[in-house]
């Protein structure tokens, strides 16, 4: 009886679908707690409020001790240190970020107030204030294990271009999108240059530190064991800041710093594994080659988190690299993790090809926690641009129900997992799961993100598809042309089979067998 109700629910919402697009979702809610009590939905509490309170309050209380003595140079000669000049930090408690690293430590992140900035020059005045004015600097309070302290450290994002502008409620430490490009600089609290990150669209390239001899002369980056290419650099550091009396930006030029980037395996499956922590070697630690004071220890972290890592076998295809840097895949994310209720969990995705036996695509959890989706690489080749973007969208997905089963977020049916049994009775376990609860729940999401696709970067296509349909869409072709896009890979599961019964399934066979073949440009920049 359960799954006759639930049945007729779902072929009710479909048709209406046709007809409300805009009010899907709240339809869909609205009749499911029409036929069962949902639980209520957690409530923001003050669990986060008091914490960030607590933070205020340490350092309020602690941040005369996190400063070094005046130096009178911005460098020492011998190890070519970088020591910015100092001023004080005015977090903006406001605007916080809190999550985990990998290993457990709780982190808040902070916007700073202030207007002074650090920036490596990029040699011109012009250039070096637009990168000023997209820049971001930040101040993380990591949470000491076992001790009442938490532990600071400024990071900077110095972005590459004007695209990779954020503002800061889109960008944090274990919060990069695979769009964004440029370099994440950390501080101690006293500017101490402590560690940066080269990032290009989805990579993490390399890892940069300033030069500092370790033992027997060795520049120590990682394990020994481990293919480290390093070149040494020459940076010019200057400090922009606007002067309100002059109402004018005001640059204040620092003495340069030679530097040392290093290619370093990661997340991209090239060495360590995904979100590990940066390993020093002897000589290379710090704070204690510049002697911090006190119980002022600059925490170890873990490298930057993209949400989506981009493995070089997608970056070096052309066609492949061209086609993922037209998604969207963190916005895509966040927009199906609004109804998984898995917003702002840290595992990160890394997206590559490989043998997935016979399938366009799989999604694969590993033993870390991470997620790895994997494309087919022997059927790749024929997919047209939205088929591939199509099969990466598919398997995003699946990742997302992952952590919300695992999280106890939304589900067609309410206090899950505690109703498992029901759920694998409406819906048998595993991929059908996963599938029927795309359909009920998911495929207006992905079928727009589609169609948004097709229209911003494939617009010739998009003309000759609305060209040739007419008799199938006179209107122009809808969100339903894309939904049923997804249909064909949800085949086997008992939403499809219900799908198969209803007055929609004419419909989707006539897109598949007369329109998909239409959507075949190749992807260009």
């Amino acid at each position: 009886m359960l799954l006759e109700l639930k049945l007729v629910l779902f072929r009710s919402i479909f048709v209406l679908s046709y007809f409300l697009k805009g009010v899907w979702i709240g339809l869909f809610l609205l009749a499911l707690g029409g036929c069962v009590q949902e639980p209520e939905l957690p409530q923001p509490g003050k669990t986060a409020l008091d914490q960030t309170t607590q933070v205020r309050a340490w350092f309020e209380a602690n941040k005369g001790s996190l400063r070094l003595p005046a130096r009178g140079s911005s460098f020492r000669t011998g190890s070519q240190e970088l020591i910015l000049p100092f001023f004080e930090k005015e977090p903006d408690w406001n605007q916080v970020h809190h999550y985990f690293f990998p290993d457990g430590r709780e982190v808040f992140e902070f916007n700073l107030e202030n207007k002074e900035l650090f920036i490596p020059s990029l040699g011109e005045q012009q250039e070096d204030e637009l990168l000023m004015r997209r820049s971001i600097q930040n101040i993380l309070f990591v949470k000491h294990p076992t001790e009442a302290r938490f532990d600071p450290l400024i990071v900077r994002y110095y972005p590459d271009a004007e695209n990779s502008k954020r503002d800061f409620k889109e960008i944090n430490y274990q919060m990069i999108d695979e769009k964004w490009s440029g370099t994440v600089d950390l501080f101690t609290y006293d500017e101490h240059f402590f560690i940066g990150f080269e990032i290009q669209k989805g990579r993490i390239l390399a890892t940069r530190k300033v030069e500092v001899a370790g033992e027997s002369g060795r520049r120590g980056m990682g394990p020994e064991q481990l293919d480290i290419r390093c070149s040494v650099t020459t940076t010019d550091w200057i400090q922009i800041y606007f002067n309100y009396e002059t109402k004018r930006l005001e640059t204040i030029t620092l003495s340069p710093t030679r530097s040392y980037s290093c290619a370093v395996g990661g997340p991209q499956g090239e060495g360590s594994g995904a979100g590990g922590n940066y390993a020093y070697l002897p000589g290379d630690s710090f704070p204690r080659a510049g002697g911090a004071l006190g119980s002022y220890n600059p925490p170890d972290v873990p490298l930057p988190m993209l949400r989506i890592y981009i493995d070089s076998s997608i970056t070096d295809d052309p066609r492949l690299s061209c086609i993922v840097d037209k998604l969207a895949l963190s916005e895509f994310v966040s927009s199906i993790a609004e109804f998984t209720k898995t917003k702002g969990q840290n595992s990160p995705v890394t997206l590559k090809l490989g043998n997935t036996s016979g399938l366009n695509g799989q999604a694969e959890k590993n033993p870390d926690g991470t997620f790895t989706i994997v494309i087919n690489e022997e059927t790749v080749t024929g997919m047209s641009s939205l088929a591939f973007a199509k099969s990466i969208f598919h398997e995003l997905v699946h990742v997302e129900i992952w952590r919300a089963l695992e999280n106890g977020g939304i589900t067609p049916l309410p206090n899950f997992p505690a109703n498992l049994d029901a759920f694998d009775k409406l819906y048998g376990s595993g991929q059908d799961a996963h599938h029927s609860y795309m359909a009920e729940v998911l495929l207006p999401t992905m079928g727009r993100e589609m169609m948004l696709l097709h229209q911003t970067h494939f617009p010739e296509d998009f003309k000759k598809l609305n060209d040739y349909a007419t008799y199938a869409y006179p209107k122009g072709v809808s969100i339903d042309y894309y939904i049923n896009l997804f249909w064909g890979g949800l085949k086997g599961s008992k939403a499809y089979d219900a799908f198969e019964k209803s007055s929609l399934w004419e419909n989707y066979k006539r897109d598949r067998d007369e329109l998909f073949s239409l959507m075949s440009k190749k992807c260009t920049n």
